[in-house]
């Protein structure tokens, strides 16, 4: 069955069959689901969200100051049913006039010291200088409380002597490790090597800050560092702590030599140690083709990864679920095919995976990209939104597939499961003049109704 909803000049587009469900869709009624918008003249897009302890709402994402010719950090709280509190842009004035005006773009945001605070990291770009950007802002008013500006200089003796000094550095993630009271932060750094086997253009980045210091100290180091990865093209994605046990999930690219694809992307996670970023254990997981992380969480001793594999013309979101001890395994077949799965009646030419939740039933949902499609009735739709969901084992559950979307380019970059069973996601809306943030409530199965 195939219904087209339209909310706050939304197309939803349910392809929903009737089956045996474990939850109940009616726990959240009609009355508490929405639609949010929220944005200005100029381009915004979504990158992550985070939930307080308040039930409330902080929306990361960044908008294009049209004026000013740069992007910035643009940070939203809402309440619980989605009405805004507070927005805010932070971004870097380097307050040089004859120097280009900063792209300072978020990647993630987390809550510490009680949901008081908040911490926005990404990267800031000044006429191709790269610079990990981190702001430290309070909850309750959206103020800076303090900034942080860093960028890896480079004088390993390996290095050669003309690329010695200070390189682009680019910010992912950050946690507070409170043992240490210190803030550690994933990354990725342009380092070189004398050595033509060794040279590696891009590195993993894993530092700690002490969260006490200065941060306007122009002489602030780390307290440790670790630069890793593959001596490719890497990219520090996610950090997460579980049970006092720390992760980090990066895309790689695999060098010559290896069973899954010279040239190819694939997943590394890597177990490592707080208190100098040195890897405890570490395994490459993905196909033979580019297969590019996105996020991850845990569950007992499981951890679970959502991303995209494939190239451009054939994408599909996948799922991978490892065992925290990382064991070797080729993970061949974790792609969730959308494309050729017939019963879902659409002809997909692709998804993407950006982020994931799981149900108490051991479920997962997805939430990402649908390319494009063409419906049952013949209409072709390009880049929406879509959440789906599969088993425990990556098996697509066709009864609970969800397409919503404006009439441009509309992405999901955020999805969080509310103890009623409501899934929150957040996402990036395109009106094709402008684009806008998003908040949207639903049911359990995804549904307004």
């Amino acid at each position: 069955m195939i219904n087209y909803w339209r909310q706050y000049l939304f197309v939803f587009v349910s392809l929903a069959m009737v089956g045996c469900m474990e939850e109940d869709p009616d726990s959240v009624p009609p009355s508490q689901t929405y639609v949010k918008y929220f944005g200005s003249t100029a381009t915004e897009q979504m990158v992550d969200m985070v939930q307080t302890v308040d039930n409330e709402f902080l929306m990361l994402g960044y908008t294009n100051n049209k004026e000013a010719g740069d992007f910035d950090f643009y940070i939203i709280k809402t309440d619980s049913a989605g009405n805004g509190i507070w927005q805010q842009t932070y971004g870097y004035n380097h307050g040089n006039t004859f120097r280009s005006a900063s792209q300072d773009v978020p990647k993630s945001v987390r809550l510490i010291n009680n949901d008081q605070n908040l911490l926005a990291i990404g990267t800031s770009d000044v006429s191709d200088t790269l610079s990990i950007l981190m702001f430290n802002i309070d909850v309750a008013s959206g103020e800076v409380v303090d900034s942080l500006r860093y960028q890896y200089y480079d004088n390993r003796t390996g290095t050669n002597i003309t690329d010695r000094g200070y390189v682009s550095t680019l910010g992912a993630d950050v946690l507070y490790n409170e043992s240490s009271n210190e803030y550690i932060i994933l990354g990725s750094v342009e380092t070189w090597s004398n050595n033509i086997y060794t040279s590696d253009p891009q590195s993993i980045l894993l530092m700690a800050i002490d969260a006490g210091a200065d941060w306007q100290d122009p002489n602030l180091s780390p307290s440790w560092m670790d630069i890793g990865g593959l001596r490719l093209e890497d990219t520090g994605i996610k950090l997460m702590e579980t049970d006092g046990d720390y992760f980090l999930l990066s895309t790689v690219t695999i060098p010559f030599g290896s069973n899954l694809g010279y040239g190819n992307e694939d997943v590394l996670l890597a177990e490592f140690n707080p208190s100098s970023g040195a890897y405890i254990n570490s395994t490459l997981y993905g196909t033979t083709e580019n297969d590019i992380a996105a996020n991850f969480i845990s569950y007992g001793n499981s951890l679970m990864v959502v991303g995209t594999t494939g190239d451009d013309q054939n994408e599909k979101a996948f799922y991978l679920k490892v065992p925290k001890a990382l064991p070797e395994s080729d993970s061949e077949g974790f792609a969730i095919d959308v494309v050729g799965n017939e019963s879902l009646g659409l002809n997909a030419s692709g998804t993407q995976g950006k982020d994931l939740i799981r149900l108490p039933n051991g479920n997962i949902y997805i939430a990402g990209q649908l390319n494009a499609y063409t419906s049952p009735s013949g209409e072709f739709k390009e880049n929406e939104i879509v959440i789906f969901r599969t088993d425990g084992f990556g098996n697509l559950d066709t009864d609970n597939f969800r397409i919503y979307g404006s009439e441009d380019n509309d992405q999901a970059n955020a999805i969080l499961l509310q103890e009623d069973g409501a899934l929150v996601i957040g996402a990036t809306i395109d009106f094709g003049s402008t684009s806008m943030m998003s908040l949207m409530k639903t049911n359990v199965r995804g549904e307004f109704k």
